[in-house]
């Protein structure tokens, strides 16, 4: 099957929220607000670590207020199409913790990569946070 875009068209990203603002991670050199946030196998479920991350990282966007930009990643054995609908559950599942703890919606944007991401991106099961 050919590939849905061409690849010079990298800088497209798939991501739910407004784009007005947010970064490509495949087109520069974002920092990660903190440590990835490892899954397990095929969960997307945070646990009590995940949430104490995510709280503190809540905790620093109450008074600064950048913009962040949640991306999943998976390990490469999994098929292309799982992958990625599993990386954006995963980006989700942050998403909404991090709304919860307080940050605004408007200030969040989503993508799930899966397994196919810039070469120096993640090979494993993880959510990236990135500030912008």
């Amino acid at each position: 099957m050919p590939p849905l875009f061409p690849e010079d068209q990298a800088d497209i990203v798939f991501a739910l929220g407004a784009r007005d603002g947010f970064v490509s991670p495949l087109t520069t050199s974002l920092k990660p607000a903190c440590s990835a946030l490892e899954f397990e196998g095929n969960s997307f479920s945070l646990k009590g670590a995940h949430r104490k991350t995510l709280s503190e990282l809540s905790k620093d966007w109450s008074s600064s207020k950048p913009r962040y930009l949640v991306a999943g990643y998976t390990q490469p054995d999994l098929p292309e199409d799982y992958a990625r609908s599993l990386s954006e559950r995963r980006a989700q599942a942050v998403r909404q913790a991090l709304i919860e703890s307080g940050v605004e919606a408007t200030h969040l944007q989503t993508v799930g990569f899966g397994h196919d991401s810039a070469p120096s991106g993640p090979t494993t099961g993880v959510v990236v946070i990135y500030r912008q």
